[in-house]
């Protein structure tokens, strides 16, 4: 039986906001608006209890779904723990009790600027200072519950934004949040999105280091964005250890490789669909030959990776392996790609 590390579960596609980098904005007109139907949770149940951690979250606000609370109850209730990923919009305080009452252990408030004017630009109609308020506010609410939830933030750095990470760390410091992330805004489907791209080079370099001195001067834990500008054997999205299920039921091995659209054209970015919970068990997905060969790739890549660079020590000879590696990386990715649908992403290139 196969134990995974994360499974993401798209409670909703629906959302209060209208950002300008995100996918739901730029494909409207073929979005797909749905709701997790929340008598098909038991079909997730079995998938659920072999995840670590059950992230609900997906191309929409999950706060957005009314019965939310009813899914993570049923969750936690089967032994699954849950975490929610939100822009915090619909956080008020009687939204923020059933939550905690409904069980759940993780809130991630999800924001792109560390200042409201910066914030508001590329979240149009969400207002930082307000945002942070209920945040406070849910941690007072949870105290006085007796729970105990850990809270981050979450800065999905752009390049419009990227020099005000440091202030995000010590925004996290200031409302005594439990970590900050750092996550690279990678999937950027359009032209338009690409130019938001954070590209690795001196500005995101001293960004990233002032945020980590704030976050040592503070004693903030904070986790950066993973900036390795090569080809990655599997990336951070580690399809060979997680997985998403989109609100219709939808299994793919990431979420940037299915979107809940009516109709696909040329301009929409490939997908990978393994099956549907809805109509199948995850181990007849899992073990079908689709899965297999898109696991595969990324299978033969990893265990090229951890042979070239065992045993690797301190010495001449180790020095010269490190030296040859990244050439032999390259010659053995070419010859080895990663599946299709993941030739393009920014992930795999390690941005």
């Amino acid at each position: 039986m196969k134990k995974i590390l994360a499974l993401q579960l798209e409670p909703s596609t629906f959302c209060t906001l209208k950002c300008p980098t995100c996918p739901r904005t730029a494909f409207a007109d073929t979005w797909k608006n749905i709701h997790f139907p929340l008598e098909k949770i038991k079909r997730i149940l079995p998938l659920a209890l072999r995840a670590e951690i059950v992230q609900l979250q997906g191309w929409g606000e999950p706060l957005c779904h009314p019965e939310l609370e009813g899914m993570i109850r049923e969750l936690t209730k089967a032994g699954a723990r849950c975490s929610v990923t939100s822009n915090g919009c619909l956080l008020d305080e009687k939204r923020g009790q059933s939550l905690l009452e409904a069980g759940l252990e993780h809130l991630t408030i999800s924001i792109s600027g560390a200042t409201p004017e910066t914030h508001a630009a590329l979240r149009p109609h969400s207002d930082l200072h307000a945002l942070m308020e209920k945040v406070r506010l849910f941690r007072l609410r949870a105290d006085r519950l007796g729970k105990k939830p850990k809270i981050s933030l979450s800065f999905l750095q752009q390049d419009s934004n990227i020099h005000e990470l440091p202030l995000a760390v010590g925004l996290a410091s200031r409302y005594g949040l439990d970590d900050c992330l750092a996550i690279n805004a990678s999937y950027l489907p359009t032209p338009d999105h690409k130019k938001q791209h954070v590209v690795s080079g001196f500005r995101s370099r001293w960004a990233a280091m002032r945020a980590l001195w704030v976050s040592i001067r503070k004693g903030q834990p904070y986790i950066p964005a993973r900036m390795q500008p090569k080809e990655q054997a599997v990336c951070a999205n580690d399809p060979l250890q997680c997985l998403m299920v989109g609100a219709d039921g939808t299994v793919s091995p990431c979420i940037f490789l299915y979107l809940p659209l009516i109709s696909h054209n040329a301009f929409h970015p490939p997908m990978a669909v393994m099956g549907n919970l809805f109509d199948d068990d995850f181990e007849t997905i899992w073990q079908g030959k689709k899965y297999r060969n898109f696991c595969r790739a990324f299978e033969v890549r990893k265990e090229f990776y951890e042979e070239l660079y065992a045993g690797i020590g301190n010495c001449s000879e180790g020095r010269r392996r490190l030296m040859e590696a990244p050439g032999i990386e390259r010659i053995f990715y070419g010859n080895h790609p990663v599946p299709l649908p993941c030739q393009g992403c920014a992930q795999v290139k390690g941005l």
